[in-house]
């Protein structure tokens, strides 16, 4: 979502001052730092970059790893084996089959454990329906002068950065036939780091079932739509922007949800909300629950909930399948849940846990079950990583 739908902010990694990134992500930020492609929010919980630069940077970071990476191939068909699993993949003019002895599903929407005919849920319980998808809109022309001059403040003096605002515009805007967008404010909007005259917006709004093929492609349609809505609202409505112009809308509309797995342990808004730490938990996340309305315009989302929870290891393993793991907002969750959880810095935890379980099954010749949090955690901070290395490699 971070460069594939063009939303170049990661959010919330801390509770306080404390940082319960994994290290994969500091990692990240750190080669992003050598580009003078990001910056840090002053509240020290947003993460903006330039997307462009993080391509770069994870094409660099898989090359050294040694990956090797087919873009553009989706599962087909996903068979287990006496050694594993064999997954099909269709691409442009071919068909891979890809054998490996332990799976990671990092699809977002389950689409490999679904293949793999593993338990998913849809969306929140009582009617499957799910949170909205956004399309991501980047304007040019921002004229940061105006914009201060009109009482704005701007991060370093350079960047513009809002979140939960413009409610009242909207209303205005609402009043005067401009805005149907079925939200009641813009979610955040934010400068480039290396355009401070570029900023990308979240605040279109799509309702739609993204694990199907139609509703996928109709909510992009109606996400660029929407738009150009946006580029006329901030023009009429927003200092600064009177001359601003479109630049892109993301490559892909923006998912928050779709399917779950239904794993050995489930994560609840309870679990959340009590701060609940299970003895096996892989990362800890301190996002509150950031749900928007499945059926309208509303948002439910209280920054001062106070919340440290863990999430554990349990939430990445199907209920009755082995050596497939999952990673990403598709873990077993509730739909309360994963509007906590979702966002991308903690995805990234889980993702390097996940991996990290994978490789440590298979270098131990055990089950991912068999393996404990303790030793992902130790494997994810590096004490063990020369073996887990040659593990790989092998």
């Amino acid at each position: 979502m971070a460069t594939a739908a063009g939303l170049s902010v990661f959010i919330n990694y801390r509770d306080g001052l404390d940082d319960l990134s994994a290290p994969i992500y500091r990692e990240i930020i750190e080669r992003l730092d050598q580009q003078n492609a990001h910056y840090r929010t002053p509240d020290l919980h947003c993460d903006v970059f330039e997307p462009e630069a993080l391509k770069l940077t994870l094409d660099r970071m898989l090359k050294e790893a040694g990956v090797q990476v087919l873009y553009h191939a989706f599962p087909a068909d996903v068979r287990q084996i006496a050694r594993g699993w064999a997954v099909t993949c269709r691409g442009k003019n071919s068909e891979e089959i890809l054998f490996a002895r332990c799976l990671v599903d990092a699809t977002g929407d389950a689409d490999v454990s679904r293949l793999a005919g593993i338990e998913c849920t849809l969306g929140r319980k009582r009617d499957a329906k799910m949170q909205p998808m956004t399309m991501v809109v980047r304007l040019g022309g921002f004229d940061p002068v105006a914009y201060r001059a009109e009482g704005g403040e701007l991060v370093d003096g350079l960047f513009v950065y809002e979140g939960s605002t413009r409610h009242e515009e909207i209303r205005a805007a609402r009043r005067q036939g401009l805005w149907n967008i079925p939200r009641d404010d813009i979610a955040m909007f934010w400068s480039q780091p290396w355009d401070p005259t570029a900023v990308t917006i979240n605040g279109t709004r799509v309702h739609g079932d993204a694990s199907k093929l139609a509703e996928f492609s109709s909510a992009e349609i109606h996400g660029r739509e929407q738009a150009w809505q946006l580029l006329e609202f901030f023009r009429h409505f927003v200092p600064g922007f009177s001359r601003a112009f479109l630049v892109s809308t993301g490559p892909q509309i923006g998912v928050r949800e779709t399917r779950r797995i239904v794993g050995r342990a489930t994560l609840t808004e309870r679990d959340v909300l009590g701060c609940v730490i299970p003895e096996d938990s892989i990362c800890e996340c301190a996002y509150p629950i950031d749900i928007h309305d499945p059926d309208g315009a509303a948002d439910t989302f209280d920054l001062k909930q106070s919340i440290r929870y863990g999430i554990s290891y349990g939430c990445l393993q199907p209920r009755e399948a082995d050596w497939i793991l999952v990673a990403g907002r598709c873990i077993s969750a509730t739909h309360e849940a994963a509007g906590s959880f979702r966002v991308m810095p903690t995805c990234c935890s889980l993702g390097q846990a996940a991996g990290t379980a994978a490789a440590l099954a298979v270098r131990e010749g055990i089950p991912p079950s068999g393996i404990c949090a303790g030793q992902i955690l130790e494997c994810m901070a590096g004490t063990d990583q020369p073996r887990l290395e040659a593990a790989l490699i092998t």
